[in-house]
């Protein structure tokens, strides 16, 4: 399943939630997991979320679009990312997505608002009525992480985005993704911060 995504900027629910975050709760704006892009994504994901000793059930998986599966405003997946999908799809626990749907977005319900959506399809579709068997994927932690955040899932930041295997010193980020990037670094290496587990935090009814 994939997210179509909206620049920050002109999401301004999500810039004041994350401003709230920043100021009262900064380690919620933390991954669960960082790869550098999507074509790093171990599968399956439960590998590497949880404890050592206490592993999560996955049973879906949600993809941001933009600068994460596709070069930012595109719509074509170069074929190193599209193998990336193919295995995705083919792995045992997501047994029961046989495609990779597009939700998109409603007014007034973007990304971090859109957890009640994005529970409300998997239930809808069988999959798991269960935020803490969903994983986002994404470029942003004011988005992708934030709705994981919210929504009481498991997050994994891609942290350089979307990059080309032709052409990987190319940085298709944006300055807030850059802003993004130097504040996860100073909150994980500097002070030894951590994402704190999953807990429903949204009404998903």
């Amino acid at each position: 399943m994939s997210t179509e995504a909206m620049p920050l900027f002109s999401n301004l629910p999500a810039l004041r939630l994350t401003l709230a975050y920043v100021l009262t709760e900064p380690s919620s704006l933390l991954p669960h997991y960082t790869i550098p892009t999507l074509l790093q994504l171990p599968i399956p994901v439960s590998t590497v979320l949880g404890t050592s000793s206490r592993k999560p059930t996955i049973k879906a998986l949600v993809l941001d679009k933009d600068n994460t599966i596709c070069a930012p405003e595109t719509a074509i997946v170069h074929s190193a990312y599209r193998k990336k999908i193919e295995e995705i799809k083919l792995a045992k626990k997501l047994e029961t997505e046989l495609g990779l749907p597009v939700l998109r977005q409603q007014p007034g319900r973007k990304k971090p608002l859109c957890g009640p959506d994005v529970l409300q399809y998997f239930r809808e579709n069988g999959v798991t009525d269960d935020p803490a068997e969903i994983v986002f994927v994404g470029d942003r932690l004011a988005t992708d992480v934030m709705v994981a955040r919210e929504m009481g899932s498991w997050s994994i930041w891609c942290r350089d985005g979307w990059r080309s295997p032709e052409a990987p010193q190319q940085d298709h980020r944006g300055v807030f993704a850059r802003i993004e990037s130097s504040f996860e670094s100073v909150m994980r290496e500097r002070l030894g911060k951590a994402a704190p587990p999953p807990t429903a935090r949204t009404r998903t009814t």
